[in-house]
C-alpha cells in the first residue's frame, strides 16, 4: 500500500483559494480549493495509486454536530473525490501528540511500502523518523506546485 498524507490548510485551502471565497462572498457549501493543487493531487493518486489519508486538524471538525462545519468538510471530501483523490482514512487524533505520533500512529497500523506526506508546517518533533525523506513541505501557503509534485511522486514510486 501507499499512502498521502494530506493537510489542509496551506496545502488544498491556500492563501488564494481562501482570498476568491471571501471576495466572492462563498457559502460553506460553495467554497473552493486550490484547483492546481488538487489536480497534482488527483495525478498522484492516478499515478501511483496511493490512498489520501487526512492527517490535517480538520479531523476534529468531522462530525462535529455543527451543521455549517459538516457542510464545509462534506465539500471538502466531494472536491477531492471529484479530483480524483478522495479520502481513504484519517489518522487518529491523539491528545498531547504531535502529527508526527498521529501519522506514525497511523504507520504502524497499516504498514505501507511508500508513503508521502503533503504539509505546510514541519511539525514532526514526536517521532522525526516519520518526516524524514516522506516530507514535502508546501511553502507559503501556496499549494501543491510542479516541484512539489515530483517530490512527493519520487517518494510513491
Amino acid at each position: 500500500m501507499k499512502a498521502i498524507f494530506l493537510d489542509i490548510d496551506g496545502v488544498i485551502s491556500t492563501r488564494d483559494s481562501r482570498a476568491a471565497n471571501y471576495l466572492q462572498n462563498k457559502g460553506p457549501d460553495e467554497m473552493v480549493y486550490d484547483g492546481a493543487s488538487l489536480a497534482f493531487l488527483g495525478r498522484l493518486v492516478e499515478r501511483t495509486g496511493a490512498i489520501v489519508v487526512l492527517s490535517s486538524s480538520w479531523r476534529a471538525d468531522i462530525d462535529s454536530g455543527s451543521a455549517f462545519l459538516d457542510t464545509i468538510v462534506s465539500n471538502l471530501f466531494a472536491q477531492l473525490a471529484s479530483a480524483g483523490a478522495p479520502i481513504s482514512d484519517m489518522t487518529p487524533m491523539i491528545a498531547g501528540a504531535d502529527r508526527s505520533a498521529e501519522i506514525g500512529a497511523w504507520l504502524d497500523a497499516h504498514p505501507c511500502e511508500a508513503y508521502a506526506i503533503l504539509d505546510d508546517h514541519a511539525r514532526f518533533e514526536m517521532r522525526p523518523e516519520v518526516a524524514e525523506g516522506h516530507l514535502v513541505l508546501i511553502e507559503d501557503s501556496n499549494g501543491i506546485r510542479t516541484r512539489h509534485f515530483m517530490q512527493a511522486l519520487d517518494m510513491l514510486r
